[in-house]
């Protein structure tokens, strides 16, 4: 098995996040992890959108605190990611692609 070319891995992963519901307010788009969507001036992150490949978002900064896994779609509000869970957050503030080793069979 050969080694992908960089720009398909590059390609690979993609987020839009939005700071407000329903894809309103600041947006910007990732292909990378985002330890703290503060330090990019952003408050919070109350939607999304997931272009390319599976993508974990944390309640907290630095990957702390309730996980949530985000599959390929839109997530318009908070309730399409944290589900019905007893423990609701409102809120993400760090993500981060999921990354997995190809293994030749």
């Amino acid at each position: 098995m050969t080694n992908q070319p960089m720009m398909e891995t590059m390609g690979q992963w993609r987020v839009t996040v939005w700071e407000e519901e329903n894809f309103q307010g600041k947006r910007c788009e990732f292909h990378m992890e985002c330890p703290n969507i503060m330090e990019r001036g952003f408050r919070r992150i109350r939607s999304v959108k997931v272009e390319n490949g599976p993508w974990v978002g944390y309640e907290y900064p630095e990957f702390q605190g309730q996980q949530f896994i985000l599959e390929k779609g839109d997530y318009p509000r908070w309730e399409a990611w944290s589900g019905n869970t007893g423990y609701r957050t409102e809120h993400m503030l760090s993500f981060r692609p999921v990354k997995s080793a190809n293994v030749p069979m």
